[in-house]
């Protein structure tokens, strides 16, 4: 376990988005601000998940830290420390939750004797720095077993589950006999959107809050067009020789759309059916495939499985089509300079797609719709919940249609739908709804709703 330092929100971010949200927005948000530090009182509000780094969850604690802290309220962030084994659970856990059924998911009892023997070790060191004023919100799966342990020892213990599925499956109900077990003295379990609450929980023990961005991070902040340049070339989709971890072949043409899906190189992300769909059904584009260094990112161990599969179904393409594809492993030594990079591929998009066979919410499709990307995405999780078909972007009712996913994505490359409109309508859905005073607003909810105000002994 360690303690994670999130950068600084300067005043001039703060006051860009208060101007953002206007007048009324930010009375709102200093209320419950107000109301939470009431809440919190001489304890803090500790966040606890599984890296510092990579993800989704990573980057919106970066946000959310600071922003409490600005506002007054006490708030920290720590970091479980697992061993390989331990994460390769995890992963596998997730993946049921997801609903896989993929026999490489399952999980023996020796594999969730680890995890609950590893948790443990986690929970101790966790009580030696919480107090029994504090309040602590878990996030995802990794962080569910430390539940039974902080339960009692702290004034309120919160868990909040990033992933689901649409429909149960055998493998989501696989995941769920593991983990409701480990939450049934969690003062809530929340959930990104209401259809991924599973039936084993009541629903006194359960609340919806959606992610949310900033709006000026360096993955969401504007880049103007004459600063692009350089950033595109490292990300591998300028006119020079790419970097040595892109995958590519030739020169390309850079009159053509470009097509970009971004994400963890992931079975759920489904990027090498993208670039099937794509090379099968979509002439005259270019496509991108961005992923992190698959090596990169310690809670995930499948990444370089499948960047590898990638890999392969690239090389076997035909010449013409391999000058029209490119994997980039973007470098992950530097967590801004990465986001800028992704910043600047979401920007130079004409589509970005997120075909995922499963989403827990999807926040790279939140940022493409931020920046007035026309998106392309399953209608799975919290895409479907994003996008308005045909108004804030596209949907793709079966992920696994790939003739309709290179229909939906030629509409847009040959101007057959309005693109520039879909995303100016997906940036105006994005600001009324998923930037931070919705969540100061529903943490304010969760805490007056599921905490009592005492201080647990110990």
């Amino acid at each position: 376990m360690h303690t994670a330092h999130p950068r600084g929100l300067s005043p001039t971010e703060v006051g860009d988005f208060l101007a953002l949200i206007g007048k009324e927005r930010e009375q709102r948000l200093r209320e419950a601000a107000r109301r939470i530090r009431k809440q919190v009182g001489a304890g803090t509000l500790w966040h606890v998940n599984s890296t510092a780094a990579g993800g989704g969850v990573a980057e919106m604690l970066h946000i959310l830290v600071p922003l409490y802290r600005q506002l007054g309220i006490p708030v920290r962030w720590a970091v479980i420390d697992g061993d390989d084994r331990f994460f390769d659970v995890t992963k596998r856990l997730g993946n049921l939750a997801y609903g896989s059924v993929d026999p490489a998911d399952r999980l023996d009892p020796a594999d969730v004797d680890h995890y609950l023997t590893r948790s443990a070790m986690e929970a101790k060191e966790l009580l030696a720095l919480v107090g029994t004023r504090d309040l602590v919100l878990l996030h995802d799966h990794q962080t569910a077993a430390l539940v039974p342990d902080l339960a009692g020892a702290v004034r309120g213990v919160f868990w909040r589950c990033h992933v689901g599925v649409d429909a149960p499956t055998a493998g989501s109900r696989a995941a769920w006999d593991v983990l409701a077990p480990l939450l049934e003295r969690a003062d809530a379990a929340i959930f990104s959107i209401a259809r991924h609450i599973p039936e084993r929980l009541p629903d006194h023990q359960v609340a919806v809050i959606p992610p949310v961005i900033w709006p000026y991070s360096p993955k969401n902040e504007p880049v103007p067009r004459r600063m692009r340049g350089p950033y595109l070339e490292r990300a591998g989709l300028g006119r020079e020789r790419p970097p040595g971890y892109v995958v590519s072949e030739g020169a390309w043409d850079p009159a053509q759309p470009l097509v970009v899906q971004v994400s963890r190189w992931d079975r759920l992300k489904d990027m090498h059916a993208v670039l099937a769909g794509f090379v099968e059904g979509v002439p005259d584009a270019r496509l991108a495939l961005v992923g992190p260094d698959p090596t990169a990112i310690a809670d995930d161990v499948e990444q370089r499985r499948w960047f590898e599969v990638c890999r392969a179904a690239w090389s076997e393409l035909p010449d013409r089509d391999r000058t029209r594809v490119r994997l980039t492993c973007l470098p992950m030594a530097n967590g801004d300079d990465n986001a800028r990079l992704v910043n600047v591929v979401q920007r130079t998009a004409d589509v970005v797609v997120q075909k995922s066979l499963a989403e827990g919410f999807g926040l790279t499709v939140t940022e493409a719709m931020w920046k007035g990307r026309a998106v392309v995405g399953s209608a799975v999780g919290g895409i479907a919940a994003q996008i308005e078909h045909g108004r804030t972007g596209l949907l793709l009712a079966d992920p696994g249609d790939l003739k309709q996913f290179a229909e939906l994505v030629t509409l847009v490359t040959e101007g057959q739908v309005d693109g520039p409109g879909l995303g100016a309508r997906a940036r105006r859905h994005v600001r009324d709804t998923y930037l931070p005073d919705a969540d100061l607003l529903a943490v304010d909810e969760l805490l007056s709703t599921h905490t009592t105000g005492q201080e647990s002994p110990r």
